[in-house]
């Protein structure tokens, strides 16, 4: 019972932190895409830094607490995908704590291997290019707070 009020009240809370950014202008519903994953960290700072240097991001939306913590922050790929990333608070435990993920994210871009490159060059681990969905090639990184990120591209068709 309480995971469930816990789970609502953090619902709610995006929600509303989405609205005040529709407010605001940050985010226009006509150039965002209609779906956009909203990630929770225990420290959102260093997680958008990490996906920055790490996965080639570039930061939209940095907002931060009176005492430094990014309260939310947003991420932009080149082809216009965008990540919202927030830290809820104080008793949040993130999929690694948690054991294990429960999703993951599936990024499309035009240089699978590139983008694989870039990763092992920062240090990060990265799963081996491999079939993924029927027509894809795919491979997979855990951030270091346990969220799974899985690259993809379409693969050259047979000749």
């Amino acid at each position: 019972m309480r995971s469930g009020r816990a789970g609502r009240y953090l619902c709610q809370r995006a929600t509303e932190r989405i609205h005040r950014l529709e407010a605001e202008g940050l985010i226009v519903a006509d150039e965002d895409p209609q779906v956009i994953p909203y990630l929770l960290y225990q420290d959102a700072g260093a997680a958008m830094d990490w996906l920055a240097e790490t996965f080639g991001f570039a930061i939209r939306v940095r907002n931060q607490r009176q005492d430094g913590s990014v309260r939310h922050g947003e991420l932009l790929l080149d082809r216009g995908g965008v990540v919202m990333v927030g830290s809820p608070g104080q008793g949040f435990r993130g999929p690694a704590a948690l054991g294990g993920a429960t999703q993951l994210i599936r990024v499309a871009v035009a240089d699978l291997a590139g983008q694989r490159e870039r990763v092992l060059a920062r240090g990060a681990e990265a799963s081996a290019i491999e079939p993924g969905a029927p027509g894809w090639l795919a491979f997979s990184v855990t951030d270091p707070e346990g969220h799974e990120w899985y690259f993809t591209q379409p693969a050259e068709p047979s000749s």
